[in-house]
């Protein structure tokens, strides 16, 4: 098999950010390459076409070279003085990208980064881009580089994990493109894939907004087993479905996990294989790898349509009673929209405004992604899982001097808070009570 060696950049997320390196690439190392050899177990490629959107990117990693006007092989050389050392060590061959670390792999930015080894890839690159240390200086410019960064999205890759244990992690994430070229930019993070070799039935998935007002205010991770198969011995597809709301994760094209949130600014990617990065013990089996079938990112044919909000640039609002001077939450989850004093800064308190063709209104929490909704089988406003083109979720903003009411279409009637029991009510409420009357807020 033909192998291929690079010089890329390797990934940051939190941990990576925390410790990560990149291998450098002497001469030609021999490498054993699994390739595409297919296993009984194995999921085996999805068509490259999907239904309902459109090819925007796609590596099927064929050939013997990397594809560097699309890939820089080497991990944010700006940050480092060694930038050799940020190189990546892979091979290309039998349809599959294999990225590796050696025992002889030394620290990509031992300065600032510790010990932490690093063989990574990057579709993008910029100078500030990615801090992973918040007081480490750009070292040094390096060329600007954007082999392919996009906003939204299905995201999908098909891969084998590393089976060396210890500690260490492999990794493909987005990183936001806003702000590049500046020292203190506030650029999201979503760490696609994550795992630990210490985990290796894990699929962990992070997240974080970086203090980007667009997107997650602390880090979101998940860290559970995968529904079935052996990541480290078999092929499977991960795929993360980026939408202006939401982050939806599939295993093997099923279901994984949702975030209610998502960054809206472009973001380029990283893809990478790291030790001594903060993802468990160090162990000694060399080399550690793991083997990329290809990846692909589609676009909905249908497009993406922005939360908008009159006061908030995040798209997210809090819903200001004007009787009580309380804000609409779902804190307590007991199925009933409820209102009260919550800080501004919690998710149960914010909801997004989707505007449906025919102007009326949905809302949804940020927090449980659920929608505020009425029935005539009681008084009561809920939320939950409903249909969308239900129209018990669907309102009408009816504007009363500079307040809003809101009236649901299934019921016709007004969401109020008369009764003053706490939960949101819904009913035939005249225009001028101040408890039907609302305004909407930037969290």
């Amino acid at each position: 098999m033909a192998a291929t060696t690079g010089v890329p950049t390797a990934p940051a997320t939190a941990r990576h950010r925390r410790s990560l390196a990149t291998g450098v690439l002497a001469g030609l190392l021999s490498l054993v390459c699994l390739g595409t050899t297919a296993h009984a177990a194995d999921t085996p490629p999805n068509p490259t076409t999907k239904s309902g959107y459109t090819l925007d990117f796609q590596d099927e990693f064929n050939g013997s070279t990397l594809d560097t006007t699309k890939w820089l092989p080497s991990y944010l050389p700006h940050w480092t003085s060694t930038p050799e050392n940020a190189k990546a060590r892979y091979t290309v061959g039998n349809g599959v990208l294999t990225e590796r670390i050696d025992q002889d792999t030394p620290a990509w930015n031992a300065q600032y980064d510790s010990t932490v080894k690093i063989s990574s890839i990057q579709s993008y690159e910029k100078d500030y881009w990615h801090r992973f240390n918040y007081t480490v200086p750009n070292d040094h410019h390096e060329p600007d580089f954007n082999g392919y960064s996009t906003k939204y999205g299905y995201f999908e890759t098909r891969a084998k994990l590393s089976d060396t244990g210890g500690g260490g992690h492999q990794a493909l994430w987005l990183v936001g493109t806003n702000g590049t070229g500046e020292a203190h930019a506030n650029q999201s993070e979503i760490d696609f894939i994550e795992t630990f070799f210490s985990s290796p039935n894990n699929w962990r998935i992070a997240a974080n907004g970086w203090g980007d007002p667009d997107f997650l205010s602390s880090w979101y991770t998940s860290d559970v087993a995968v529904p079935s198969g052996s990541p480290t011995t078999e092929y499977h597809i991960y795929g993360m479905d980026w939408t202006p709301t939401e982050l939806k994760f599939y295993y093997d094209n099923q279901l994984y996990k949702t975030i209610n949130d998502a960054p809206n600014t472009a973001m380029g990617m990283i893809m990478g294989i790291y030790t001594d990065a903060g993802s468990g013990t160090h162990n000694n089996v060399w080399p550690k790898s793991w083997n990329v079938d290809y990846v692909r990112v589609f676009k909905n044919n249908d497009g993406y349509t922005e939360p908008t909000s009159p006061a908030s640039t995040s798209g997210y609002q809090r819903i200001k009673n004007r009787q009580t001077g309380e804000h609409l939450h779902v804190e307590n989850k007991t199925g009933d929209v409820q209102y009260g004093t919550v800080p501004s800064s919690w998710w149960s308190g914010q909801w997004v405004t989707e505007t449906m063709a025919d102007g009326s209104k949905r809302y949804k929490n940020r927090w449980t992604g659920e929608y505020m909704n009425a029935t005539s089988a009681d008084g009561t406003v809920h939320y939950g899982a409903l249909q969308a083109s239900g129209t018990g979720i669907q309102w009408t903003e009816e504007t009363e001097g500079s307040y809003k009411r809101l009236r649901n279409r299934s019921t016709s009637t007004y969401a109020h808070t008369e009764g003053l029991t706490g939960s949101l009510q819904h009913g035939d409420v005249p225009s001028t009570a101040l408890s039907s009357q609302w305004t909407f807020e930037a969290p």
